[in-house]
């Protein structure tokens, strides 16, 4: 009965690996060329600058199946580790089938397992769990489309009492009105195959290209080009934390290009961080294009946003005074 027919694709950005120290420590410390004025037009139309990535399959359902318990499971997350369970050990299930997307304007659609015997329930009707005992809400998963929305298509609902197993299929010529102790119990809602859905990056993002290494931030709602590996490790902190954990988990591994958005000039390599001793104020030179632009850090929140590193701060006076010729200004961290 099952059909392996995963046709879901992956979330462009969510779902990319992180890098490691090591890929760090592999990145050329050698200046390379600006990619200075490129500039890609979102699918939405918001003032720029903005940085966004594309949801290929926002609000997805996923099927799976355990030839253990002989049941199926539902999830908006493709990962094993992500589903209900009552009991330790293991349960053996395996990514079974991509239901669709629900990212429509019709009902909502929840999930609900049962802590009793383990069935999972997906419905746009919760009240069926009225005086029924055992149910808890397990998933928000999104909103169902109109069945007369072009793309749509309806999502079959089955129930099997030996099992006590509920299963869904968007092919009803899988088990038809019925049949190896499946007992049909009619349309429950109505998906897309894909939806492709702009959802905004916002400001302290990091990346790295696949194809070349490079690192970027998404700076002040521009995607930016870190110059190099010692300018990356001096202004942003990439030491290993409480837990041993690298803040360089946080650099998403992706192909550059699917990072849509304005593209701003290159963070230099001879950017520094300053803090005024008499003030306390703490300022970032940014050298973009070779040239000044001293500005200023004006709170925690901030630096912890941008993960500006402590250890390089350069402890100076009159950092935003005298002959420097540097323009200050605030650094923004750009809003929705």
């Amino acid at each position: 009965m099952r059909k392996n027919y995963f046709m879901g694709l992956c979330l462009i950005i969510l779902a990319s690996c992180s890098t490691s120290n090591d890929d760090l420590q592999n990145f050329d410390s050698k200046s390379i060329p600006l990619a200075q004025g490129f500039k890609n037009t979102p699918t939405i139309q918001e003032p720029l600058p903005r940085v966004y990535g594309v949801n290929q399959t926002p609000n997805a359902i996923y099927g799976f199946y355990s030839s253990h318990t002989n049941k199926h499971l539902y999830s908006p997350y493709k990962r094993t580790d992500m589903l209900p369970r009552t009991q330790p050990g293991a349960y053996y299930y395996e990514l079974d089938r991509f239901l669709g997307c629900a990212a429509g304007t019709g009902q909502e659609i929840t999930g609900w397992f049962n802590e009793y015997n383990e069935d999972y329930v997906l419905t746009t009707n919760p009240a069926e769990f009225n005086g029924q005992n055992g149910w808890r809400k397990n998933d928000n998963i999104g909103n169902s489309y109109n069945g007369n929305e072009p793309g749509s298509y309806p999502v079959y609902r089955y129930f099997r009492n030996s099992t006590k197993s509920h299963f869904y299929t968007r092919d009803k010529n899988e088990l038809g009105d019925g049949k190896d102790g499946f007992v049909y119990e009619g349309v429950a809602f109505y998906l897309k195959e894909s939806a492709p859905k702009d959802y905004r990056i916002h400001d302290g993002t990091y990346y790295q290209d696949n194809n070349t290494n490079n690192l970027y931030i998404v700076y002040e709602g521009q995607l930016r080009l870190i110059e190099t590996i010692d300018a990356a490790k001096r202004i942003f902190n990439f030491e290993v934390g409480r837990g041993g954990h690298s803040k360089a988990d946080l650099i998403n591994k992706v192909d550059i290009n699917t990072v849509l958005g304005t593209r701003g000039p290159a963070i230099s390599a001879n950017s520094v961080l300053y803090e005024d001793v008499d003030t306390g104020i703490r300022y970032f030179d940014d050298r973009a294009y070779n040239r000044g632009n001293l500005r200023k850090i004006q709170s925690e929140l901030v630096f912890k946003v941008y993960n500006f590193n402590e250890k390089s701060l350069i402890k100076t006076r009159g950092v935003g005074s005298g002959p420097r010729g540097l323009q200050t200004s605030e650094i923004i961290i750009t809003k929705d």
